[in-house]
């Protein structure tokens, strides 16, 4: 007898068993899948969330450091006291009358100086501008090596030096004297007195000429103390005065006489005797200038 076999065939709304079972399996395997997809985002999301606190952490600002006290600032060390300039040994004291501006005083000054001088023998060899100036600029280089014929207040001497010559060498002649002879009588027709009361008068003009020299402190009238002082103290020396010329000028050949002040070497220039009239005429200034009557105030 034949064996007949069914086959097995789904019916609507049916499932057969084997088919139920292998479907279970299916499930399973796909909410294990699921679930493994699902750790594995949380585990990179925990990851993402650490790395960006730790770069968070790492990068973010920091408090700035509080600033470093600077050191207490030291009071700068005081400044030492200015050198006060010492008073002037030989003041002058200021005087009431009217001044006229230094560079309109010229008219002044050769007025008075015309009263000063006798016979008017200043007049021909007096340089007629800026004259308190020029006495100042020429009292204050008498102490130096040069003095510039420039600033003189009164004319150079006309010619040239008389020399001669000794054993082959220049000399300064006894006749270069005659030269300076004028300027000797003018200088020895000098009233005194009346010199004083003129440039008593008009020191304050004296003394700013000074200044603007770059004397801030003035005292004029120390400086023509030390003027006078270094004239007399120009050395004898016995004649006649050896004399050398490099260049164009003449000049003292023993170099301790060419280093001398500019007063003394015209002291020399002039000749023994002429030095010792002007020597003379100079100590009666000096005592004048120097008179403790010249600090007194006027009354």
């Amino acid at each position: 007898m034949s064996e007949t076999r069914t086959e097995p065939y789904f019916s609507a709304g049916e499932t057969p068993a084997g088919a139920a079972h292998d479907e279970g399996e299916r499930a399973t395997s796909r909410r294990r899948r699921r679930r493994n997809r699902l750790i594995g985002a949380l585990v990179v999301l925990f990851v993402l969330l650490a790395i960006a606190a730790v770069v968070s952490i790492v990068w973010q600002p920091q408090p700035a450091p509080p600033p470093e006290r600077a050191p207490a600032a030291q009071a700068p060390a005081a400044a030492p006291a200015a050198a006060q300039p010492e008073p002037p040994r030989y003041p002058v004291a200021p005087t009431q009358a009217q001044q006229p501006p230094l560079d309109m005083s010229d008219a002044t000054l050769l007025a008075g100086l015309a009263t000063v001088f006798g016979d008017g023998a200043l007049s021909a060899y007096l340089e007629r501008s800026n004259v308190v100036r020029r006495i100042v600029a020429t009292v204050d280089n008498v102490p130096r090596r040069t003095a510039p014929p420039a600033q003189w207040p009164l004319k150079p001497a006309a010619g040239s030096p008389a020399t001669r010559t000794e054993d082959g060498r220049i000399v300064l002649a006894e006749a270069n004297g005659l030269r300076y002879a004028p300027y000797v009588r003018i200088l020895e027709s000098m009233d005194t007195a009346r010199f004083v009361e003129l440039y008593r008068r008009h020191y304050p003009l004296f003394e700013q000429a000074y200044r603007d020299l770059g004397y801030p402190a003035g005292g004029f009238n120390d400086r023509a103390v030390q003027a006078i002082d270094v004239l007399l103290a120009t050395p004898a020396l016995p004649g006649p005065l050896r004399l050398t010329q490099p260049k164009v000028f003449l000049q003292y050949a023993d170099p301790d006489v060419e280093r001398l002040p500019a007063g003394q070497k015209l002291m020399l220039r002039i000749g023994p005797e002429n030095a010792k009239r002007v020597r003379a005429k100079l100590l009666e200034l000096r005592a004048a200038i120097t008179d403790p009557a010249l600090a007194a105030v006027p009354r």
